[in-house]
Order: C-alpha cells, then sequence, then structure tokens
C-alpha cells in the first residue's frame, strides 16, 4: 500500500508512502509563537502542518487563535478535566497519548469529531511496564470506540527517515490491537481526510 491508496499519516515524516503527511512540533503558552514562525520557512506539498499543544487547556485557545494556517492541531491528554475541557474546543483534531478518558470525554470526542491517536513510535519507544499500559490503554481506547464511534487514528509518529512506517505496518498494529481490516484502513484513509476537511471548512 502506498500512496495510490491516500494513506495519511496525522504525525510522521514525509515520505513516498503517504499521500499526506504531518509534520507535527510541540507548543505551550512560552513558545508557540516561534513555533508557528518556523513554519512558514519548510513549507512544502503533501506536507501537513500541525502543533502538539501541551500546555493547559485554558491556554490552548490562546495558542488555536494565533494557529492560522495550521493544518492539524493536537492536545496532549492529561487528566480527565483537562480532556473535557479541551475536546470542547472544536479547532482541535486530534487528543494524543489517551488516557484520563471516561463517557463525557467520548461524547465531546464525538459531537465535535474531534479524534484519538493510536501512536505507533510511541508504543515502540515506551518500555515493559509502561509498554503493557499503553497496550492495555489503546486496546480500552477501542472498546470505547464501538460503543460511542468517535474518530479514531492511527499514526507513525516518525521524527525522521529511520522512523518511517509503511500503511501496512499502521494496518497491521490497528489489527494487533483488535481493529479489524475496515476500520484500520479508515484510521488511515478516510477518518484523517474527515479532520482535515473539517479544519478548512
Amino acid at each position: 500500500m502506498g500512496s495510490y491508496y491516500s494513506a495519511i499519516d496525522l504525525r510522521g515524516y514525509p515520505s513516498s508512502y503517504f499521500s499526506k503527511t504531518a509534520l507535527v512540533k510541540q507548543v505551550n503558552a512560552s513558545n508557540y509563537k516561534d513555533i508557528l514562525g518556523s513554519f512558514e520557512k519548510i513549507k512544502s506539498e503533501n506536507t501537513l502542518f500541525g502543533i502538539e499543544i501541551d500546555d493547559e487547556s485554558k491556554n490552548a485557545k490562546k495558542i488555536i487563535r494565533k494557529a492560522e494556517g495550521i493544518d492539524i492541531i493536537i492536545f496532549k491528554s492529561k487528566d480527565s478535566k483537562e480532556n473535557r475541557e479541551a475536546l470542547k474546543i472544536k479547532e482541535i483534531t486530534l487528543i494524543s497519548n489517551p488516557d484520563n478518558l471516561d463517557s463525557v470525554c467520548f461524547d465531546l470526542a464525538r459531537e465535535n469529531s474531534i479524534g484519538f491517536e493510536i501512536n505507533l513510535q510511541d508504543f515502540f519507544n515506551s518500555q515493559r511496564y509502561r509498554r503493557v499500559k499503553t497496550l492495555e490503554g489503546y486496546r480500552e481506547l477501542l472498546k470505547a470506540y464501538r460503543k460511542f464511534l468517535f474518530p479514531i487514528v492511527l499514526t507513525s509518529g516518525a521524527r525522521d527517515s529511520y522512523e518511517v512506517k509503511t500503511p501496512l505496518t499502521l494496518l497491521s498494529f490497528g489489527c494487533i490491537l483488535g481493529m479489524d481490516i475496515r476500520e484500520a484502513k479508515g484510521a488511515i484513509t478516510t477518518v484523517p481526510e474527515m479532520l482535515i476537511n473539517k479544519k478548512i471548512n
């Protein structure tokens, strides 16, 4: 599977495997102006630009107001209260490292078309107990997904050319977690496309 299938990686490193790839940089209330300015220097075809807000949800609104031209806005998951507040911000595309979630969070995600990210590189980079917990967390998320029907995406999390994964690898990882092939394909094609279009409209 290559770009012919219009696979999209919403957090990765540009490669010919994907029709679109999002370069994501971490921001907070202190550095977001510099990070947003740096994107102007690296514009390229088929590359989306994203920010991951690693800050309190109250600062997320301020950062988002300045994020004009940014394709993907990710909020780094924290506690339940912060997740709920972030999920009320319709401009957010994804919640990363989804944890401390409840039924209120899932309802908000469905209503506001905000996705949850399953990141392959995060799983690879975790060690022993943390890896088991990450795997359990992803599987619990999939159980909730089938009940609440919120968006879910699979991402490579690649930060350089050595970490690039193929769409087939992402599909396989999704299936290992318990997705069927249709769900896994949707998580790298139609669902990311829907989330990107939400940002454009």
